[in-house]
């Protein structure tokens, strides 16, 4: 019964979620929702409603997944909102998402099917920054271990949210295949664990609780949880960097293929210049100017030596490319959604 779980999970992990499907129930769980019996949603005018939630257990089919959104871009007209009204109560707001510590422990399946009811998910991971957030998150509840939305299929780890898994100093995983399942530990890092042995806290994670017109600024695009700006004027990767400076902002890191596609789409609707990114080769490697990490797989073009060509740019569909920064090209710059 308990690998027929584990195999449901992973199976609808790797080919339902991100295809917001259901598989054919093989397996009833019964869950208990999280939230509390009430909480108060504030408006955008500081008006609040007190709404009324009843905890209930329902029986879902094993591996019911919730239903993957296209992102619709937006622009805002009203002043952007505060953090305390971006999520709902128990919620804590991080870099324009919200997430919610679960203690109750359970099996990583069951944990993924809580984060589901919650109108979320387990929580994939962008960044050192956003790791150590999660290990404070998880240290402030008083617990050593949570679950994160990472698995291992087919011979590759993967994140739910289909952007880039990293392989890189801060996991530590030991026989994968009978280890399938990710979790957070406050002092080392990254752990695997068989999925249906034991059982962790979880950590879920959904975009903030914002009105859609009060996304992004004028003349910038909004897209999944940040905003984006393309200026088409040609600069040097210096003075592309500078100006998005000027604008409160950072010329763009990319975290998935979703969102470079995205950017790309953009560059083809100006011209389809190659357009400066967030990305340089410093002391042998390349890094995002926001801290996360690289995904190395992703280069269309690789022009050497990369020290003399140590800027990132879009080249076509399939990837980016590098350049002498003292090249000119449109750029792209990026801020959260909510500042």
């Amino acid at each position: 019964m308990k690998s027929s779980l584990v195999l449901c999970a992973l199976l609808a992990v790797g080919i339902s979620v991100r295809a917001a499907s259901v598989p054919p129930s093989v397996e009833a769980v019964t869950l208990t929702t999280q939230f509390p019996t009430t909480h108060t949603v504030t408006g955008l005018y500081n008006d609040t409603t007190t709404v009324e939630m009843q905890t209930t257990s329902t029986t879902f089919p094993c591996c019911a997944t919730s239903t993957t959104t296209t992102t619709t871009p937006y622009i805002r007209t009203e002043a952007p909102l505060t953090p305390s009204q971006m999520c709902h109560e128990g919620w804590e707001v991080y870099q324009g998402r919200c997430y919610y510590f679960v203690n109750d422990a359970m099996l990583w399946p069951q944990a993924l099917l809580n984060c589901a009811l919650l109108d979320s998910t387990l929580v994939s991971v962008h960044s050192a920054q956003e790791h150590g957030f999660l290990q404070h998150l998880t240290n402030s509840n008083g617990k050593y271990f949570a679950w994160l939305g990472g698995f291992y299929l087919q011979g590759e780890w993967l994140w739910l949210d289909g952007s880039w898994f990293y392989k890189n100093t801060v996991i530590d995983v030991t026989w994968e295949s009978s280890n399938p399942c990710l979790a957070l530990n406050i002092e080392e890092g990254w752990t695997n664990s068989p999925c249906n042995m034991g059982g962790y806290p979880s950590i879920c994670v959904k975009a903030s609780n914002v009105t859609p017109t009060m996304l992004c600024p004028e003349g910038w695009t909004g897209y999944q949880g940040r905003c984006y700006y393309y200026n088409d004027d040609s600069l040097t990767w210096h003075e592309a960097d500078a100006t998005c400076a000027g604008l409160e902002a950072t010329l763009v890191s990319v975290h998935s293929p979703q969102e470079y596609n995205f950017l790309y789409q953009q560059t083809t609707n100006n011209g389809n210049s190659p357009t400066w990114l967030g990305g340089f080769y410093l002391m042998d490697q390349w890094m995002w100017l926001d801290g996360s990490w690289f995904y190395p797989g992703f280069f269309a073009e690789t022009s050497f030596p990369q020290s003399a060509n140590p800027c990132l740019s879009t080249l076509n569909s399939e990837g980016w490319s590098n350049y002498d920064c003292d090249q000119s090209f449109p750029s792209f710059c990026v801020k959260d959604m909510v500042v």
